[in-house]
């Protein structure tokens, strides 16, 4: 991935970041356990959850070396940066927390399967892309025209509910999954046990 074009996107987005922060703060562990924010996109959610309680535990997880040091160097990074494949992940089950945002650039049921594997019990799991339900217009407008942009060059692939679903059908997830639409689209995993 072009990794200016992410360091531009992530500067643009650093308006929306609070507010999807927020909005993904009712998912937060009780005990304050581990949250991993995982992908190329990854530094602006698990930032702006650390800012709102800087007691948190986290990791940033992605593939690319270059993408990684792009992502320290825009959010000055508050937790550690992890090169892993995303579906083989190098971890037990860990995280009270997952969060993917920009995830159809490269979501698969193998990623959506290998998310499911590192949650703990009660943990959430939220992949997806949007500006979440909670940005207010004023924010989204005057960044709107330039993301899409910048998504679209970064090659992003436009997944529509339909596809989602089939891709957790493939999982087999579908009793501990939910599909929010509402500020985008995402996919909601609840590990129950």
């Amino acid at each position: 991935m072009d990794t200016e074009l992410i360091r531009r996107l992530n500067t643009l987005w650093e308006p929306v970041y609070p507010y999807l922060g927020e909005w993904i703060e009712s998912w937060k562990p009780k005990d304050n356990g581990w949250i991993l924010e995982a992908g190329p996109f990854s530094g602006g959610i698990i930032n702006a959850l650390f800012k709102r309680d800087s007691t948190r535990r986290g990791l940033i997880v992605l593939s690319e070396p270059a993408v990684a040091k792009t992502i320290k160097t825009s959010f000055d990074a508050l937790c550690p940066v992890l090169l892993s494949e995303l579906h083989r992940m190098p971890f037990l089950s860990t995280f009270s927390l997952v969060v993917c945002r920009g995830a159809f650039f490269f979501l698969t049921p193998r990623i959506i399967k290998e998310v499911w594997r590192i949650l703990r019990p009660r943990g959430y799991a939220l992949l997806g892309g949007g500006y979440g339900p909670d940005t207010p217009q004023e924010i989204i407008s005057p960044v709107a025209a330039q993301s899409k942009d910048l998504n679209y060059r970064l090659g992003k692939k436009w997944i529509s509910r339909p596809e989602l679903l089939q891709m957790v059908a493939e999982t087999h997830l579908q009793n501990q999954s939910t599909i929010l639409d509402k500020g985008g689209l995402w996919l909601l995993i609840c590990k129950e046990q």
